[in-house]
């Protein structure tokens, strides 16, 4: 019987045998430098990706926060011409004498002719606070008249 370990196969050592063996080592050496070669391509196009884009997405991120700045910027403007359209209101009101003598009565205890001032301590509100309020409405009611004439 034959020993299982041993190999049954004979190789020929003549010039063709050898030259077919050299010919695939060579083959086998070419492939394994053409992927060690591909691995370093890849890689190294992989570092100039990255070197790429890390600008590119700091750039974005900075975009973003300008942005959120811009919002808030325009928010705080558009309050900021609320209270100049505000404070040109009370501008205009303190144009107006008789608004003028109100809140010199009601501020100062100033008095016409014959005229008593009594002061209460309930009182929440100032009486000029008041008055700016009670003008605010007349001109709303005259502007909604206005409107409705229209």
């Amino acid at each position: 019987m034959k020993n299982p370990n041993k190999p049954s196969i004979t190789h020929l050592n003549n010039t063709y045998t050898k030259e077919k063996t050299k010919q695939a080592m060579i083959e086998k050496r070419q492939r394994t430098f053409f992927k060690h070669r591909m691995t370093v391509i890849i890689v190294c196009g992989m570092i100039l990706v990255a070197l790429t884009s890390f600008p590119l997405v700091r750039n974005m991120i900075r975009a973003h926060a300008l942005e959120e700045e811009k919002e808030v910027a325009l928010q705080e403007l558009e309050e900021l011409e609320l209270h100049q359209e505000e404070l040109e209101y009370y501008v205009g009101l303190l144009n107006d004498e008789e608004y003028l003598a109100k809140l010199a009565r009601s501020e100062y205890y100033l008095t016409q002719d014959n005229e008593i001032v009594f002061s209460f301590p309930e009182d929440e509100t100032p009486d000029y606070q008041r008055m700016i309020e009670e003008e605010k409405e007349e001109t709303q009611d005259e502007e909604s008249e206005e409107n409705e004439d229209k």
